[in-house]
């Protein structure tokens, strides 16, 4: 049987075979295109959710011992507004509130200035009294020596809190200067001054200077109680002006009885001048004493 001139049939199952590749295609497309869709608005609802508008607060600052500030800050830490202030911390200083602390409206954020120091201090040493007895004196003391103070150097240690000491101690203590003692002297004679009612005595009085022509080679300058010899001193008789009592003498002013000599007996005293020429002008003369103390 002759084939030519007839038409090949393709079988009807053929053509569906043909057909379905196109199909899975188109859909696994579709599926593709649906689920990154859906992965993008997912992200957007995420980015939505996640990055919410950043409020401003008003918050208050103050470093060490400047005055407070306002400030308008979205940082969400202390931490992060010290940043944005540009405040530089150093090793000791104190944040009130902590670093880590969540910013509030109305807050107040204090930066304490915390500094240690050490300062060198010069110190005054107070003399301390010697006390010396003589029966000749009256009870009560006359000084003859003021005494000089001594000096120390120590280390005073300090924390300060926005400059005001906090805590401190004193290192390194040692003396410089020694002290000169304060020198007293007093006896046992009752005073004869008063008052309410003073003893007056009509004496001698004669007059010498410190220097060796009238107290001899030996003389120191002092006298016999210590004291410097020197205008407002006079010498006395201990059994009758007792040595420490204050007198006022007439034609030469308030003195002290504070020397003796071997010529001054009775009722008779010498006064004393700075110089030899002020002693001689002065010559011999009968004098009121004042017994004041």
């Amino acid at each position: 049987m002759s084939l030519r001139g007839s038409r090949r049939k393709t079988a009807p199952h053929t053509l569906a075979t043909q057909e379905w590749p196109d199909s899975r295609i188109r859909v696994a497309l579709t599926f593709t295109l649906l689920f990154m869709l859906s992965l993008t608005v997912i992200a957007q609802g995420v980015s939505t959710s996640a990055a919410p508008a950043t409020a401003v607060k008003q918050v208050s600052l103050r470093v060490g011992t400047e005055a407070a500030y306002p400030i308008s800050t979205g940082k969400t830490t202390v931490r992060e507004v010290l940043w944005q202030e540009k405040v530089t911390m150093n090793d000791h200083d104190l944040v009130e509130p902590a670093l880590a602390t969540t910013v509030t409206d109305g807050m107040t954020i204090v930066v304490h200035r915390v500094t240690f120091e050490k300062v060198n201090e010069r110190v005054a040493i107070t003399p301390p009294t010697v006390e010396r007895f003589d029966h000749r004196m009256t009870v009560r003391p006359v000084e003859v020596h003021e005494g000089v103070p001594g000096v120390a150097v120590q280390t005073r240690c300090m924390w300060k809190k926005d400059g005001v000491v906090t805590t401190q101690w004193l290192q390194g203590y040692h003396v410089v200067r020694h002290t000169q003692p304060r020198v007293v002297i007093h006896g046992k004679l009752p005073s004869r001054g008063g008052y309410a009612s003073r003893r007056v005595l009509h004496m001698v009085a004669t007059a010498y200077d410190p220097g060796p022509r009238s107290c001899g080679r030996g003389a120191t300058g002092h006298t016999a109680i210590g004291l410097h010899a020197g205008l407002g001193v006079i010498a006395v008789d201990p059994h009758v002006i007792p040595l420490g009592s204050k007198v006022y003498v007439e034609g030469y002013g308030y003195a002290v009885a504070a020397d003796t000599g071997s010529a001054i007996k009775g009722h008779r005293i010498d006064v004393c001048f700075p110089s030899r020429h002020d002693a001689v002008a002065w010559g011999r003369r009968t004098v009121s004493v004042v017994i004041v103390e």
